[in-house]
Formats: C-alpha cells, sequence, structure tokens
C-alpha cells in the first residue's frame, strides 16, 4: 500500500465519518464565514466610493450597519468552525488513543518486556497529538 500524503489523508478523513454531522456545521460556518468576509471588503470599498462621491448602489450608512453586522456575524461563524473542529479532533484523538494502547495492551508484557516502555508511550502519545492539527485546522475551510 502506497503511503503517499494523499493516501494518508484519505485514511485520516475517513476517521471523521461517524462525526459526518459535526463536519458538516463546520464546513457550512467555515464557508458562510469566508463570505461574511468578502462582503465586508465589497461593503468597505463601496463605502470608500460612496466617501470620494461616486455612484454606489447603496446609502453609507446602509454599507457601515451591514458591514458591522457582517462582522458580527463571521465572529460567530468562526467561533462555531473551530469549535466544532476541535470537538471532531479531540473526539478522534480519544479514538485513536483508545485504539493504539489496546493494542499495547495485547503486545504486554511479553512483547514490549526489551524495549523502554516511558519512552514508547510518550511518542505514541505525542504522535497522536500532533494529528489535532490535521483534524481540527486542516479539513474543513
Amino acid at each position: 500500500m502506497s503511503r503517499s500524503r494523499w493516501n494518508i489523508a484519505a485514511r485520516l478523513m475517513k476517521l471523521v465519518k461517524p462525526l459526518a454531522g459535526w463536519m458538516a456545521v463546520s464546513v457550512t460556518a467555515g464557508t458562510l464565514g469566508h463570505l461574511c468576509a468578502t462582503f465586508i471588503m465589497i461593503f468597505a470599498a463601496w463605502a470608500v466610493l460612496d466617501g470620494l462621491g461616486r455612484s454606489v448602489p447603496f446609502s453609507a450608512g446602509f454599507l457601515y450597519v451591514w458591514m458591522i453586522l457582517f462582522a458580527a456575524i463571521r465572529a460567530v461563524l468562526k467561533y462555531t468552525e473551530q469549535g466544532c473542529n476541535h470537538y471532531i479532533a479531540f473526539r478522534l484523538l480519544a479514538l485513536i488513543r483508545d485504539h493504539v494502547f489496546r493494542a499495547l495492551r495485547r503486545l504486554s508484557p511479553a512483547k514490549l518486556e526489551a524495549r523502554n516502555k516511558g519512552d514508547l508511550i510518550s511518542l505514541i502519545t505525542s504522535d497522536i497529538e500532533l494529528l489535532e492539527v490535521f483534524y481540527a485546522h486542516t479539513i474543513s475551510p
């Protein structure tokens, strides 16, 4: 089996299936948050054009109110996205740790007798913690 980056990422993504609902909320919140950020910039550009005396489709007051609303909505969506992503990440980390330590218990003590057990557990735990970055910060927008 090839261990390319794409294959590894695909295998890690399969673990997310039980939490697909949370992932859908996260992706939706992230996408809508990016749209809010885009509209803030568009409305700000129109406000600048209005300040320069150019013709724009809305009044300055309308633009300022909507920029503030989009900023507030974006903040809520950003926290929602981050909360969902971290919930998914920590649930999956717990699941992965459970699988790893269950496998270690099957090997113990005979297979691990010659190994430095403390270093092995520390290495496994730190490697699993690195997966948090993938699950919490990479999958959704």
